[in-house]
């Protein structure tokens, strides 16, 4: 005779304080907070946030999954392929899966929130090796 089959328990809905979240560096070197991914039982959704200062930028990669970047304050400019557009407060980006893609503060903070559909920062392929300015 079976027991009774274990059913995973659903996450449950949660307050996260940011000042309660580690800051790390990312694939760029830069301060990153990883605010949802699975180690608070997220399934299939990741949520960071970063802040780059006048000069610093995050070095052109690809990453095998969508990324949604909004830009919260600062302004700055990306790279999008071979495309580079102006971002800031009140702008967001939508990135396909494997397109290169890369930005730069140019003034005040960019305060910056991303997010891919898993639960963990995606695979990260640096396209640009070093952070020397152009």
């Amino acid at each position: 005779m079976k027991g009774p089959a274990l059913v995973p328990s659903a996450p449950t809905p949660q307050r996260i304080a940011h000042g309660d979240v580690l800051i790390v560096p990312s694939p760029s070197g830069l301060p990153t907070q990883h605010l949802i991914s699975s180690a608070i039982g997220a399934n299939s959704l990741f949520v960071a946030q970063q802040w780059l200062q006048p000069g610093e930028k995050v070095l052109l990669h690809t990453h095998p999954v969508e990324e949604s970047i909004t830009f919260l304050s600062g302004t700055g400019e990306a790279t999008l392929g071979a495309q580079i557009v102006e971002i800031g407060a009140g702008t967001s980006l939508y990135i396909p899966a494997g397109a290169v893609h890369g930005f730069r503060c140019t003034a005040g903070t960019l305060h910056v929130l991303f997010t891919f559909p898993i639960a963990e920062f995606a695979e990260t392929t640096l396209v640009e090796e070093t952070l020397a300015d152009d």
